[in-house]
């Protein structure tokens, strides 16, 4: 009888011990390049954590108390100071956790040496992150926001399991590839259609902006039956009050925003600026809005910075479009070859340079304006693979199944000491779909 060795033993420990030898350096190498905000916001662990919650102290004013001595020379008598006002912002960070598991078999094959076992988890390990980064990416855009990841333009279909959603809010980076549950809501957000209906995500098309459900057997499910109708929000299951708060609710909140009430405090609030006249009539971006965009942070007190425009990839074509239209050539251009065609535009406005960065996450009808060195994502945890409390415990072994579960935790959220200098662009329409 042939004699098992320890050393290609497949245990629990093995799995463990390669798993940090292979990815503990290398883990950030394989963050998916199409999520933008994850990379261009840096994480920065909790040093300003007090208990469960994060401090930043932030001025909302300049001082006050002058006095105005004239040109007498007189002993005169000082104002009360005014000083400026600074109060502490505080945010929480959110949780997310994310299960996967992967056969015995496929585990045990893979053990062999640290080659193999690379491998052997790869797609797994690769996968995992880019379905936590592309998550996260979500909730950085449109965590808390009113509109949720889409809002119910109509409902189709033979088993009437189709969404159309409606064009401005519709990104595809948010559905494309997605298979998860998602939940529905009333457009006032109290009222939630599906309560004890898993809705699941089979299919969805780009060009129609539809999505198709399902039960988990794949059998369509009547969401007229739900009541479900136009202005209704989708949200992914579970996520509606436990994301941290996105870039579009941080620049929209009038009220408490990080715990302080900026209802009078205008250097605490985001910006809002119509492309169009309505949802119903919007119109194409254009350089010329994008500068007043920019305008509205430098009049609350935005310097010569550089600013970041996020846009929907059409939106960026059509902003490409005009770039060109107005290229002159000068004496140095080479009738032989002409090059067309752009990664990057960069263009100077009042406050410095501005760089128009497209992304698939981006819905249609918006777009952001913002300093991305203000913006940093705090928590206690990146994404990671080794959770707090159960360090080293990459893999343990399912008790009903035939394999090991891993998880992805992350806790983290999004922050800003300066909402004002973030404006939102909306009612916007792009040439690929007028």
């Amino acid at each position: 009888m042939a004699t098992i060795q320890p050393a290609n033993a497949n245990t629990v420990g093995t799995l463990n011990g390669l798993f940090k030898e292979v990815y503990a350096q290398d883990i950030k190498d394989l963050v998916p390049s199409q999520v933008k905000m994850i990379n261009l916001v840096p994480f920065s662990a909790g040093e300003k954590q007090l208990g469960n919650q994060f401090n930043e102290p932030v001025i909302l004013g300049l001082e006050g108390g002058f006095t105005y001595g004239g040109t007498d020379g007189e002993a005169f008598a000082l104002n009360d100071i005014i000083s400026f006002p600074m109060k502490n912002a505080t945010v929480k960070s959110a949780e997310l956790v994310l299960r996967s598991a992967i056969s015995v078999g496929a585990a045990s094959r893979s053990v062999s040496s640290k080659n193999a076992f690379e491998r052997g988890t790869k797609l797994l390990v690769g996968n995992m992150l880019k379905s936590m980064y592309h998550r996260l990416e979500i909730q950085m855009m449109y965590g808390g926001a009113a509109k949720g990841i889409g809002e119910v333009e109509s409902i189709s279909g033979a088993g009437s399991n189709v969404i159309k959603i409606e064009d401005q809010e519709w990104a595809s980076g948010i559905w494309v590839g997605v298979k998860a549950r998602i939940d529905i809501y009333d457009a006032t957000g109290a009222t939630q259609r599906n309560p004890g209906t898993d809705l699941y995500v089979k299919s969805f098309s780009i060009k129609d902006r539809t999505v198709t459900v399902t039960n988990a057997g794949g059998a369509a499910i009547d969401l007229s039956a739900l009541s479900v109708v136009a202005t209704d929000i989708i949200h992914f299951q579970g996520a509606k009050g436990k994301e941290f708060l996105g870039l579009h609710a941080i620049a929209a909140t009038e009220g408490t925003l990080f715990g302080i009430d900026n209802t009078n405090e205008p250097l605490f609030k985001g910006n809002i600026v119509d492309v169009g006249a309505s949802s119903a009539a919007p119109a194409l971006l254009n350089f010329a809005i994008v500068e007043e965009a920019v305008a509205a942070s430098v009049e609350k007190g935005l310097g010569e910075e550089s600013v970041s425009v996020m846009v929907n990839v059409n939106s960026w074509n059509d902003l490409l479009t005009e770039q060109q239209a107005k290229r002159r050539y000068d004496s140095s251009h080479s009738t032989g070859t002409q090059e067309d065609g752009s990664r990057v535009i960069k263009f100077y406005g009042q406050a410095g340079e501005i760089e128009i960065v497209p992304s698939t996450f981006v819905k249609e009808g918006y777009a952001y304006c913002f300093c991305k060195k203000d913006l940093i994502r705090v928590g206690s945890s990146d994404v990671t693979f080794d959770p707090p409390g159960y360090e080293g415990e990459f893999f343990k072994l399912l008790e009903n199944a035939n394999g090991y579960e891993m998880r992805a935790y992350s806790d983290q959220c999004l922050f800003t000491s300066r909402p004002s200098c973030i404006t939102v662009l909306q009612y916007i329409k792009n040439s690929a779909h007028s």
